[in-house]
């Protein structure tokens, strides 16, 4: 797939209420990372504390593409905002419908030693976020943490076999 994107580089919700940073080194080629977090109908097997996620446009992954999925007993659509192979990724979309949480992700793939660092960063807005933010930054760390740790195992496990 080749470099495609909306001009200039997509990026997180600054001013967000929420917002989470984290990384992890993780000893895999950048295709490798990237095969696994871009197949998003097999998310559900290297994380399953997520139990659906499906992409809904056909074709390679693109900006405008869609995908609907379930996390936190919340029913998530988000749409791809810029596509960078095995660099940069990044959507966003809303958890619980237009009045609940928007969400904007970011990836990041960086080469590192014998491997590539992997960023994401997260932020989180609209009027749950407002009613509760702490709570939300919480839930937001502890599941952008999880979601690094388990890219890594199966990332590092796929370049073992």
């Amino acid at each position: 797939m080749e470099n495609v994107t909306d001009a200039g580089e997509a990026g997180i919700d600054e001013s967000a209420p929420v917002v989470s940073r984290h990384s992890v080194t993780v000893t895999a080629s950048a295709d490798t990372v990237w095969r696994i977090l871009t197949d998003i109908d097999a998310w559900t097997t290297w994380l399953p504390e997520i139990p659906y996620a499906h992409i809904e446009t056909p074709g390679p992954l693109a900006p405008g593409s869609v995908f609907r999925w379930s996390a936190a007993g919340m029913e998530i659509e988000s749409t791809v905002a810029q596509v960078w192979p095995r660099d940069r990724l990044v959507w966003r979309g809303y958890g619980g419908g237009q009045d609940g949480v928007l969400g904007v992700h970011v990836w990041a793939l960086t080469p590192a030693g014998d491997g590539v660092e992997v960023s994401t960063e997260e932020s989180f807005a609209g009027p749950p976020v407002d009613a509760d933010p702490a709570t939300f930054q919480a839930g937001l760390d502890t599941t952008l943490a999880m979601w690094l740790h388990r890219l890594k195992i199966t990332a590092e496990a796929a370049t073992a076999s």
